[in-house]
């Protein structure tokens, strides 16, 4: 779950699917890097992740480009 914006909106997404197609995701979401020494014994952070200064409708629309391969963009992204 992320928390997103002033407005605090929760958004809700799988974690296995934005990691798999965002290297920023796959950092922030997964664990320790392959290779490294604590990386079998490493448990994956807990959400919320909270995401204050980010506008949640373009936090929604990396969602959907990342969920369909395409995006709907308005004058207000």
């Amino acid at each position: 779950m992320f928390v997103v914006g002033r407005e605090q909106q929760k958004v809700f997404a799988h974690r296995c699917v934005l990691a798999c197609r965002c290297q920023a995701f796959r950092g922030m979401l997964g664990q320790a890097p392959v290779g490294s020494q604590d990386s079998s014994s490493s448990v994956p952070p807990e959400g919320p992740f909270i995401l204050g200064n980010v506008q949640p409708e373009v936090f929604l629309a990396v969602i959907e480009f990342l969920y369909t391969n395409s995006v709907t963009l308005n004058s207000h992204i």
